[in-house]
């Protein structure tokens, strides 16, 4: 982009780019900081504003004040400055993604989503004793994540600074602003409120509040005009619109925060309601002429899917969340007005005038309390009661805090009047509104906060003694889906994030129930890596958790023992001779009595491959379960697991005490373990529950490297430099004194 030329500006580190908007105040420029190197927007106060010396000061004053505000929804101010040759300006970031006047809301959730972020930004600056006082699309920004970031504080004013502008002097768009700033009264947050309502008016309907041909008459529209009337289709957006505004500021909502609560209602509940009631005083007659005007919905279907959209979910306001001390402004109904009123014989006001006039009929008070009965009296209290725990249940003040919500309020009434139906309704349906939160926030994934509602739902049931067959439908949606994770899970073997949460829901909703309670028992049994069961012959077995549940195995944790296999053979499978230093023996020697001594917890070596298959379809039979030899890849991968920083001390390997053994092997560890031959199963510290996988005796494995069996790892007779995870030469049909094996039990 070329240098803008005959822009005699020349403020420090930055270069002019192009002139990119101009208000009356000031002017905004496109420029270059060199130091960073970045682009930035430059807003700079205009000579002939410049030349009120103390407007120019407060323009400065006030762009630091807004630089101090810290916000998401508010944007950043770098640098604000009045130069020695009385230019005035600050400069901030440069966005490039459009104003809140160029986005296309889809529907109703979306334009209430954007204004929730502006109420936040606005809440920030109120709650630091900012009002903006400008506040319009063209001031309402985008960042490049689509998020609303509010911008121009150039005329804000704070509660650390004084007004410094004339009272003759309007600072503002004339289609935004309060009936109080342009009579340039004082000026709080409501104004602010006044400049939302229009621009939500705007959004709603695609025209401003008030139409007139020049800035003057716009103005004094503001002042004396009646506010105008919705759409019969956005009627429910009417309280909000009336509330905001008020001519009278103490009519408006009494902060941003209120207003979002308003707005949110319309999300997610009914149609919201204003405030407090308030009469609007309308300019057109209400559902008459059935006209309507432009929508910033594509078509008028779409504004219907809209409107039924909107009543569909319950707001979720977090009653849990509210601390006692908090102002909830409840939300009353307005009554639809079906006939314009008559206009009072007022003057219009002027610029110079500081409060509206009234006619006297309107100030008139009329006491009729005196012409009533006791009954009837009693009867517009009780009213007046129900009404008050109506608005309470609306505002999602379900249960807390004490005194203050609408299930206190509803016994009170009962408490006085046993039989009120009303208050029995309203009693029961503040459990209606609390499973309402609870599903809500299940959908948004929220289960802390889900799980805190349903807390707070059981002390209310107990606590008002609540019939909880009425919300049977309710915990029913809740357990079935929670009988589903948890059976998945447990089928699968797997524990979920998202069974966890609905099994610690449905233990709070439904105590006691047998079902769930068989449920959440074979939950916690899901066996976890590294797990150790024990079978009905006293085999010990670990878990292990594979890439999918189709690779879950369950190992023994120690070879089989001599003492386990005699149960099983007795005087059997003594026909061959036992292989020796890979020799056979001169003397015949089985596994009952194998070429060196043995005891009882020994692993048993000796053992064909078949007989070992024999073995674990014997265990089968006799237990019901289903066991076989490990695989290859199973036995690797548990060599693979066991990291053993030492072999001579860590398992059963040929060291120093084989030098008298003339036939061991030539390859033997510096070390001594102990045994000559074999240990004892479980002697040597194991790692995972898991022992002798390396050392004490080799293992036969099926299938493995192409062959039906072969056995695999290291044994008593392996030296140093010796692998673990190669399959050995032995001949499966051959017994050896070296080689044993262990059972995997089938899942």
């Amino acid at each position: 982009m070329k240098t803008v030329p005959k822009l005699n500006l020349n403020i420090p580190d930055h270069t002019i780019l192009d002139k990119i908007g101009e208000g009356g105040m000031s002017a905004v420029y496109l420029g270059r900081q060199i130091s960073l190197q970045r682009k930035v927007a430059i807003k700079v106060l205009k000579k002939l504003v410049m030349e009120d010396k103390s407007l120019a000061e407060r323009f400065v004053d006030e762009a630091k004040t807004v630089a101090s505000l810290d916000h998401p929804h508010i944007i950043s101010i770098y640098e604000a400055k009045k130069l020695p040759s009385g230019l005035a300006y600050f400069t901030m970031p440069y966005l490039t993604h459009g104003d809140f006047g160029e986005i296309i809301c889809t529907n109703s959730d979306h334009l209430i989503e954007l204004l929730c972020q502006i109420c936040d930004g606005l809440s920030h600056a109120h709650k630091h004793g900012i009002i903006h006082r400008d506040l319009k699309p063209d001031n309402i920004l985008f960042d490049q994540f689509g998020r609303i970031k509010i911008a121009d504080f150039g005329i804000a004013i704070s509660k650390n600074t004084q007004r410094k502008t004339k009272e003759t002097q309007l600072l503002g768009s004339a289609h935004y602003m309060s009936p109080e700033q342009i009579q340039s009264r004082d000026i709080d947050r409501h104004s602010d409120i006044y400049s939302l309502g229009c621009i939500i008016y705007e959004k709603l309907t695609g025209d401003h509040v008030y139409e007139a041909g020049n800035d003057f008459s716009i103005l004094m529209s503001h002042i004396n005009k009646p506010i105008p009337t919705l759409p019969d289709a956005l009627q429910e957006w009417q309280p909000i619109i009336d509330k905001c505004l008020a001519k009278d500021p103490d009519e408006r909502f009494s902060s941003v925060e209120s207003l979002k609560d308003a707005l949110l209602a319309i999300k997610y509940t009914q149609p919201a309601v204003a405030e407090k009631p308030i009469e609007p005083v309308p300019t057109k007659q209400r559902n008459q002429t059935g006209s309507k005007p432009p929508w910033f919905w594509p078509s008028v279907a779409s504004v219907g899917l809209v409107v039924v959209m909107a009543t569909l979910f319950l707001v979720t306001r977090d009653d849990n969340n509210i601390d006692a001390t908090e102002k909830l402004q409840p939300i009353t109904a307005v009554e639809p007005v079906t006939q314009a009123k008559k206009p009072q014989d007022t003057q219009p006001l002027t610029l110079d005038v500081g409060v509206v006039t009234q006619s006297e009929d309107e100030a008139e008070l009329v006491d009729l309390s005196g012409n009533m009965d006791n009954e009837t009296i009693n009867e517009m209290s009780l009213e007046v009661k129900l009404e008050e725990a109506q608005k309470l249940l609306r505002s999602y003040r379900l249960t807390k805090p004490k005194g203050e919500n609408a299930a206190d309020k509803f016994q009170a009434i009962l408490l006085e009047q046993p039989e009120n139906q009303a208050a029995k309704n309203g009693l029961n349906s503040v459990g209606r509104y609390y499973f309402n939160l609870i599903e809500n926030k299940i959908e948004e994934n929220d289960f802390a906060a889900a799980t805190k509602h349903i807390i707070s739902l059981a002390q209310y049931l107990d606590e008002y003694d609540i019939d909880r067959n009425q919300f049977s439908q309710s915990v029913s949606d809740i357990m079935t889906t929670t009988n589903r994770l948890v059976t998945q899970a447990v089928k699968q073997r797997r524990p979920e994030t998202m069974a966890d949460n609905y099994l610690s829901m449905s233990k709070l909703l439904a105590t006691n129930d047998d079902n769930l309670e068989k449920l959440a028992k074979a939950y916690q049994n899901i066996p976890q890596s590294g797990q150790v069961f024990v079978d009905q012959m006293g085999h010990q077995f670990v878990y292990f958790t594979g890439n999918t549940p189709q690779n879950d195995f369950m190992i023994g944790s120690n070879e089989v023992t001599v003492e386990q296999f005699k149960r099983f053979a007795g005087e059997r499978f003594t026909e061959d001779k036992c292989n020796h230093y890979d020799k056979k023996v001169f003397f015949k020697k089985t596994w009952l009595k194998p070429p060196f001594e043995q005891g009882n917890t020994h692993p048993v070596v000796c053992i064909t491959a078949n007989n070992a298959q024999a073995y674990a379809q014997w265990l089968s039979e006799q237990t019901g379960a289903n066991y076989r030899l490990p695989t290859q890849q199973e036995f690797v991968y548990l060599s693979q697991r066991m990291q053993l920083k030492n072999d001579c001390g860590a398992a059963n390997l040929a060291g120093q005490e084989t030098n008298d053994e003339r036939k061991a092997t030539k390859t033997k560890l510096n070390c001594k373990d102990g045994y000559v031959f074999t240990a004892p199963v479980e002697t040597f510290g194991t790692q995972l529950n898991v022992a002798d996988i390396k050392g004490n005796v080799s293992e036969w494995v099926s299938p493995c490297s192409g062959q039906s069996v072969c056995a695999m790892g290291s044994s008593w007779l392996s030296g140093s430099n010796e692998s673990h995870t190669v399959a050995l030469s032995d001949d499966p049909s051959q017994t050896y004194s070296h080689v044993g094996f262990r059972l995997v039990k089938v899942l």
